[in-house]
């Protein structure tokens, strides 16, 4: 994860000039955000990445799922295309749509995926096309022109938006202030004993407004399953390497050597686009001393899609949300959205 520099900080105050100047305009009224032509859940965090967006829109859109039709739209980050695509009419790749919108359409293809880098025009083209009539908009906090009706702000228990600053001096793309217009702050990856004690000083740190609600979540990884299918039982012994392109993989890192034994791990840039050279690489140097490579959800995506790896066992630990406490509470914001 990007961490930053104090002696880039001063920069990091200009940024900030032209942020509180764009959101003034928005403000006062000079540009007008405007509602979505479907009810909208904004997803979004305050930093630039690492918060666990996608864990909680699948969370979010299995929840929507026992009771209405939703869609995911995303801007499709990293992707090698421009325009509206819905992942549903054509042959859905993480290069034609992005990693984690392909994440999310293997995992949910009963619903309506689509990526646009316009999230109003994106709704409309849904709202137009699709019986769906629900719509999660993942890392879109930041799109004012869009008004949500129900806006979920992230922010990493470790690294909480308070306590840092604006890039290139810390880890924010946007300015503190912006989590006002949060209805909903998650503090992610919290440790799973976090006490109740913990959690009121928490909340005291984000001291937020009578309308409010603050919750705390933590990531559990589920059963590990092989790349080309299949669940794996791994035993505590088992040697593995790690691979992984995330905003940062340190929290995957430590979750493969307390349980597993690590011959060797290798992080990537997110959202990195790994080739066959790569890999093959990777695993002629350590796999002689390990049985699998393990892999990330989210890096899986990509991998899935390079012919020719098909000898090398590839397994895939995927991660899901679990709330620390007033789960039900969540969940009833999600439905009288």
């Amino acid at each position: 994860m990007f961490k930053g520099s104090k002696w880039l900080k001063p920069l990091g105050g200009l940024y900030g000039l032209a942020l509180r100047f764009r959101h003034f305009l928005f403000d006062s009224g000079i540009f007008k955000p405007q509602l979505g032509k479907l009810p909208s859940i904004v997803i979004g965090n305050l930093s630039l990445g690492g918060t666990g967006k996608t864990p909680h829109a699948e969370y979010i859109l299995r929840q929507l799922s026992g009771w209405c039709k939703p869609a995911l739209l995303s801007r499709g980050y990293g992707r090698k295309s421009q325009g509206f695509i819905w992942a549903n009419q054509v042959k859905a790749s993480a290069t034609l749509i992005g990693d984690e919108p392909m994440q999310i359409h293997r995992k949910f293809p009963e619903l309506d995926v689509a990526v646009c880098e316009n999230r109003l025009r994106g709704v409309a083209l849904l709202k137009a096309h699709t019986n769906s009539n629900m719509v999660v908009l993942d890392d879109a906090f930041q799109h004012r022109r869009l008004q949500g009706d129900l806006n979920i702000l992230l922010t990493r228990y470790d690294r909480p938006y308070w306590s840092d600053s604006l890039v290139p001096g810390g880890s924010l793309r946007d300015v503190k202030s912006s989590a006002n217009r949060a209805d909903v702050i998650i503090v992610t990856k919290c440790p799973l004993n976090l006490s109740a004690d913990q959690q009121r000083i928490i909340r005291k740190q984000i001291n937020p407004k009578g309308s409010q609600h603050v919750f705390f979540t933590t990531l559990q990884y589920d059963q590990p399953y092989a790349l080309r299918g299949g669940e794996i039982l791994l035993s505590p012994g088992t040697k593995l390497i790690g691979i992984a392109g995330l905003a940062d993989s340190s929290g995957f890192q430590t979750h493969l050597q307390e349980r597993y034994e690590v011959v060797h791990f290798e992080s990537f840039a997110d959202h990195h686009i790994f080739s066959r050279k790569e890999i093959e690489s990777v695993w002629s140097k350590y796999g002689n001393f390990a049985q699998a490579l393990a892999t990330t959800e989210k890096d899986a995506v990509r991998l899935r899609e390079i012919p020719g790896l098909e000898a090398i066992p590839i397994i895939v630990l995927p991660i899901s949300v679990s709330f620390l406490s007033d789960e039900q509470a969540f969940r009833q914001l999600l439905r009288s959205t």
